[in-house]
């Protein structure tokens, strides 16, 4: 259960990390544009990605309850599942505010 715990921190740290990052790369690519311009992409796929980067979250937390006697090392590429979701559902997020 200990390394439970571990896995749920390491986790959860992981998907603060990586979102902080994609929020940094997103607003500063808007800040360098010389003109404002709105995302070419239709509302449908920010709502399309959106329940991607849902699914992929709660899947991988899913898994990572499923098995949760695993170590961090067998864990990792579910961890790194959440995040990704976590990342596509902020930039979209990011995205379908500016629109």
């Amino acid at each position: 259960m200990k390394n439970y715990l571990k896995i749920k921190i390491f986790t959860i740290a992981f998907c603060i990390i990586i979102i902080l990052i994609a929020l940094f790369i997103q607003l500063n690519g808007q800040n360098l544009l010389p003109q404002k311009c709105s995302y070419l992409d239709p509302i449908t796929i920010d709502l399309l990605a959106f329940i991607v980067g849902i699914f992929l979250v709660i899947e991988g937390i899913y898994r990572i309850n499923e098995h949760k006697n695993m170590g961090l090392r067998k864990q990792f590429t579910r961890i790194i599942r959440v995040g990704i979701g976590c990342t596509i559902i902020t930039l979209h997020v990011l995205q379908f505010l500016h629109k």
